[in-house]
């Protein structure tokens, strides 16, 4: 590190939009948003930033089987309740789906996951009148009877919504029906105010589950690379899971205990300004949330070449791609954006640029909502 401080102090202006401009469309529409798990993460942010901004439009309803933090969170802006739905097959859930939509009157039901999808596609051919989008918000190839059953039953879905290129390409190899997929990236709000404070030590940070997948093994090597020649930094893990013990036997024995913390659980919008570099390592991805709110406060990405990293990176210019599970390629780039102050510049305003005007909640919004619309 050259001792430089790539945040100013204080505040960084970014252009952005207003959330009341979100959705324009004056038609009142009555939005029903289906998810098996109403816990917290991606998937449930992303339900929750749309249904709110339904809300200023009709009448929002949310649909769960397991009672998680996103019910308390949409409960001012929608009517929740529990439909148990125990697989993609559950006639039982579906019947009194069709039942409830018929009652309240839903144009359109919004499902995140296939079990979801199904369920209410289900209601469909059982004689619900209703729309059925479907967002997939996960790379994952599908065995020969799944592939058999999306021919089916996927051409009944008035829309699918993929978070990123390769979940759609993905999508489509799994008979998923082409024309009927769209590109809609997850987005997150421009800031229009971001309070930097002084920054003492050149500090990274990742958001993640602490699960073999994640690949946080493989980045505690490369800060072991880092620290054995010598650079001064911090890397922040933020999150919990199974492989807590694992991770703190590895900074134990490799005496990374003042390099390395784990602080479990932890608000973003407190840690991410105290960071310069946001990482993602992991083996699998979609389109991250971590790596998008990292973008918001003018971080640069150094993230694995897997799905939806490479999309966001390349379309951004605002970082470094590396192999999965290869530590030396990982301490490199690092290294390489620690000791480069002019190329860090250029990057942070990069994940700026790329939140407004690619990645942008508004976008989101606006184009989900069309296709709500589509047909009315």
């Amino acid at each position: 590190m050259r001792g430089f401080a790539p945040h100013p102090a204080g505040d960084v202006r970014v252009p952005g939009l207003p959330f009341f401009l979100l959705t324009s469309t004056k038609e009142h529409m009555n939005i029903l948003y289906l998810i098996n798990y109403a816990g917290q993460g991606g998937s449930e942010n992303y339900v929750f930033t749309l249904a709110k901004a339904a809300a200023k439009k009709g009448k929002v309803f949310l649909g769960y089987n397991i009672k998680g933090s996103l019910v308390e969170k949409l409960e001012p802006y929608a009517t929740c309740f529990r439909l148990e739905m125990s697989s993609p097959l559950d006639i039982k859930a579906a019947v009194h789906l069709k039942k409830y939509l018929a009652l309240h009157k839903i144009d359109a039901v919004h499902t995140q996951f296939p079990r979801e999808n199904y369920i209410a596609l289900w209601a469909v051919i059982l004689g619900a009148n209703v729309k059925v989008i479907y967002t997939s918000h996960i790379n994952l190839y599908n065995n020969f009877l799944w592939k058999g059953a999306n021919f089916f039953f996927t051409r009944k879905n008035t829309a699918i919504i993929a978070v990123c290129t390769s979940v759609k390409e993905l999508l489509v190899k799994n008979n998923y029906p082409p024309k009927k997929i769209k590109v809609i990236y997850n987005g997150v709000e421009p800031l229009t105010s971001i309070k930097i404070p002084p920054l003492k030590c050149f500090t990274f940070i990742t958001l993640a589950r602490l699960s073999k997948e994640k690949g946080l093994n493989f980045l505690l090597e490369s800060v072991k690379i880092l620290k054995e020649k010598g650079k001064d930094f911090k890397l922040i893990i933020g999150g919990e899971g199974e492989e807590r013990p694992e991770l703190e036997r590895f900074i134990s024995a490799n005496d990374l205990k003042n390099t390395v913390s784990l602080p479990g659980h932890i608000n973003p919008k407190e840690y991410l300004p105290k960071a310069q570099v946001y990482i993602n390592s992991s083996e699998s991805e979609a389109l991250s949330f971590g790596i998008l709110e990292a973008m918001s406060y003018g971080l640069p990405i150094i993230a694995t070449k897997v799905g939806g990293n490479e999309e966001i990176v390349n379309l951004s210019q605002n970082g470094k791609l590396v192999k999965y599970n290869n530590p030396e390629e990982l301490a490199h780039a690092m290294e390489y954006i620690m000791d480069n102050k002019e190329m860090y510049d250029r990057l942070s305003q990069n994940s700026l640029k790329a939140i407004k005007e690619t990645f942008n909640i508004c976008k989101t919004i606006k184009e989900t909502y069309e296709l709500y619309r589509e047909n009315n």
